[in-house]
């Protein structure tokens, strides 16, 4: 992603004074709103530098709701790191949140122990109501058709009790001066003998995340033997993915302790995205928003280098974060947020600022999208048709035309194409396996 803030849309909101905020030392606000978010998860006003520019999209709402209603709104916003913390200080009581974003094997769990609000979510029209009509105009239709796919237990849909947020796949994040793009086009990397690949790779701290490879290593012959052109694909293949019966775990636990001895130099939550810059190891197992992230760093860095993003052939995990409402949220006031970012304008901007895949589409993130990768005159393309992505929701045909040079790198991480996401699975919640799965993992990372 080219490191530029977004010009091509008209100024944000003009914020209100601070003092039509404060009256004397009295109340300083008529309503609130608490959300709770991941780190470093929303446009907050700052440049590269972290230097402030602009206000926030949490104070950008703030002031479009007193501009709307004539009240003072005041939203706390306060983040976690993982959705199990994120689910414990509920629990606990800690706090008691509007809105939370989590991953979706989290939504599936919430829903299904009746801890979440549903949404104004007409199921017989399978759309959201008025509260939400920037969803229903903006958000991509091949994302609300996956994600209404997706079935809790009582099978009731995904969308009624979440709206996407970020998106986002797993794969490697490697140096192509080290790798090419045969060596890590398929998950067996990990479990290469060849000493030229031992202890290159990260792998993440997260049994979940790591959970991805290893699946598809053990069930690779079976996966091979699907027929990739069959309607019901991406289901045969899910349901493999998703397995996590006592026989499938012990299979797992053997694999990753044996890439960990030959291929895994270690397990990493968060620094593996600066890590590969640096060349302490030369592939890691990235969410695609932070290869962006370190592909665009390592481009601006003092020694610039290029890295590439590989998601493997075998498949991979496809991931939503969606905004939820837990039981007792001010639902009204907590829909009117969700609707406010799914505006394509505040969108771009948590886009740009984030390095994920926005669920929402439009003419403002297209133009966003060729501002950032659109090829120049002159240069070797290929191109790219994202109308399965895009709908109708902008006047032309949505292909872009990439510089061949920039293969395999940002856009393709952000953007995989309509096959590549065939072969990408959600994960579901483990459910009563899930004890099981944490003391395999418990027993990987001893090992």
């Amino acid at each position: 992603m080219k490191n530029k803030k977004i010009t091509l849309f008209a100024t944000a909101l003009v914020a209100l004074s601070s003092a039509t905020l404060l009256v004397g030392c009295g109340k300083k606000y008529d309503v609130k709103l608490i959300v709770y978010n991941w780190e470093d998860y929303i446009y907050e006003g700052t440049d590269n530098d972290g230097n402030i520019i602009d206000d926030s999209l949490v104070e950008m709402f703030e002031s479009y709701y007193q501009e709307k209603t004539g009240l003072v709104l005041k939203v706390f916003y306060e983040s976690f790191s993982t959705n199990e913390e994120m689910y414990q200080q509920i629990a606990l009581g800690a706090i008691s949140p509007d809105l939370i974003a989590p991953s979706d094997y989290m939504i599936q769990r919430m829903a299904n122990e009746g801890k979440l609000e549903k949404f104004d979510y007409d199921v017989a029209e399978e759309a959201y109501g008025e509260a939400l009509a920037n969803w229903t105009e903006f958000g991509s239709p091949y994302i609300q058709e996956r994600f209404a796919a997706e079935k809790l237990k009582d099978g009731s849909s995904f969308l009624e009790y979440a709206v996407p947020y970020f998106w986002g796949t797993i794969g490697f994040t490697y140096d192509p001066n080290y790798f090419t793009a045969e060596q890590v086009s398929s998950w067996e990397a990990l479990w290469n003998k060849d000493n030229y690949f031992k202890k290159q790779f990260s792998l993440k701290d997260s049994m979940r995340d790591t959970y991805v490879p290893a699946i598809f290593h053990v069930y690779r012959d079976e996966i091979a033997a699907l027929d990739n052109d069959a309607p019901d694909f991406n289901e045969q293949l899910s349901e493999i993915f998703n397995r996590c019966d006592n026989a499938t775990i012990a299979l797992v636990e053997a694999a990753l302790i044996e890439a960990k001895n030959q291929t895994v130099y270690g397990f990493e939550v968060d620094e593996g995205k600066d890590d590969i810059i640096r060349g302490t190891y030369h592939a890691n197992l990235a969410w695609s928003g932070d290869s962006v992230y370190s592909m665009d760093s390592a481009e601006d860095s003092r020694n610039p280098k290029i890295l590439h993003y590989s998601l493997p052939e075998e498949g991979s995990n496809v991931w939503f974060d969606g905004w939820c409402m837990p039981k007792g949220a001010n639902k009204e006031l907590a829909q009117e947020f969700v609707n406010f970012i799914c505006d394509p304008y505040y969108a771009a901007l948590c886009t740009d600022a984030v390095g994920y895949s926005s669920p929402i589409v439009g003419e403002e993130m297209w133009d966003l999208i060729n501002e950032w990768y659109a090829a120049e005159e002159g240069e070797e393309t290929y191109e790219v048709d994202l109308s399965f992505y895009f709908g109708d929701s902008i006047d032309e045909v949505a292909i872009i035309s990439i510089p061949l040079a920039d293969k395999g790198r940002q856009f393709d991480a952000q953007y995989p194409a309509e096959e590549v996401l065939n072969r990408c699975c959600l994960m579901k919640d483990f459910g009563t396996q899930t004890t099981k799965v944490e003391e395999m993992w418990t027993r990987v990372k001893g090992a």
